[in-house]
Order: C-alpha cells, then structure tokens, then sequence
C-alpha cells in the first residue's frame, strides 16, 4: 500500500498537480483510477491458509485487502478527493481500459482534467 501511495503522488507531480494547484482545485470533481492485474495476494493466500485450520482464524481485514480498489480507495482519501474512484483489472488491457474510462469520466462531467 505504501508503495501504491508513493507512486500516485510522484505520478501526480509528475502530471504538474502540484500543492498550489491541489489547493485551487475541486476535491468533489477529482478521481482515482488504478489499474492492476492482481489485488493483494499475499493476504488472500495467507486467508485461505488460515481457513484450513479454523474459520475463527480469518483476518477481519483479508477481503478489503485483497480486492484490487484498495489501493485507489486509500489514495483518494489520503487526498481527500471524492469524485469517481475505482479499479479496473483487464490482465494487459488494463492501462488501455484507464484512461478510455477516465476520459469518459472527464467527458461527461464527473471528473475534472488537470
């Protein structure tokens, strides 16, 4: 997940959002949009072990982290953004399948353009 943060927000100054133009901006128009072809393995395989031995033993918190939209949920509100926030996962369509619901999204009014 750190990784993940770390990435969206160089990926931001990296697009020219920077802190004076996040200040200026519509937090309620602004989306996240993440592309993976797998959400946190790890934790769903270490959910299914624990399964073999007791149900008692399943982490409360393995679904959450397991799905691939956590990561844009966790972005999003370490930004504080609430427009359209989701993930797609397309295998290597992926990044192709981003930005065509992105700029829907921008087309159509529900989010905003940098």
């Amino acid at each position: 997940m750190l990784y993940m943060l770390t990435a969206g927000k160089k990926a931001l100054v990296d697009g020219g959002i920077t802190e004076d133009v996040m200040e200026e901006i519509d937090k309620a128009k602004c989306g996240v949009l993440i592309g993976s072809a797998l959400g946190g393995m790890k934790v769903f395989n270490d959910a299914i072990e624990a399964l073999r031995v007791s149900y008692k033993k399943m982490n409360p918190f393995c679904v959450p982290f397991a799905t691939t939209n956590m990561g844009s949920a966790m972005l999003a509100m370490d930004l504080g953004w609430m427009g359209p926030n989701y993930s797609i996962s397309t295998a290597c369509a992926t990044s192709n399948f981003c930005m065509l619901n992105a700029a829907n999204h921008i087309l159509r009014h529900e989010a905003i353009s940098g």
